[in-house]
């Protein structure tokens, strides 16, 4: 049985939106889960920049991906 973990502390940063997306987030997640929905979207954005630079990576010493290596990576992350 896995021991729980304390949650993640927060921090509390300013920063600058659109103010139509922040009204579109607020009116999808009310005032209440809004920084939820940043955390999240920034966790995401964060993913795909690791995700960009482990091909980066592989291109840079080994060789470019081909199709077939693409099409390999849709297929396991769609669990196919």
């Amino acid at each position: 049985m896995a021991i729980p973990q304390p949650a993640d502390p927060t921090i509390k940063k300013s920063v600058t939106l659109r103010r139509s997306v922040a009204e579109e987030v607020e009116t999808r997640t009310g005032p209440r889960g809004f920084s939820h929905f940043v955390d999240q979207a920034v966790e995401y954005g964060l993913a795909l920049l690791k995700a960009q630079e482990i091909v980066e990576d592989h291109e840079s010493r080994v060789a470019p991906l081909t199709g077939a290596d693409l099409e390999e990576a849709r297929r396991a992350w769609h669990g196919g």
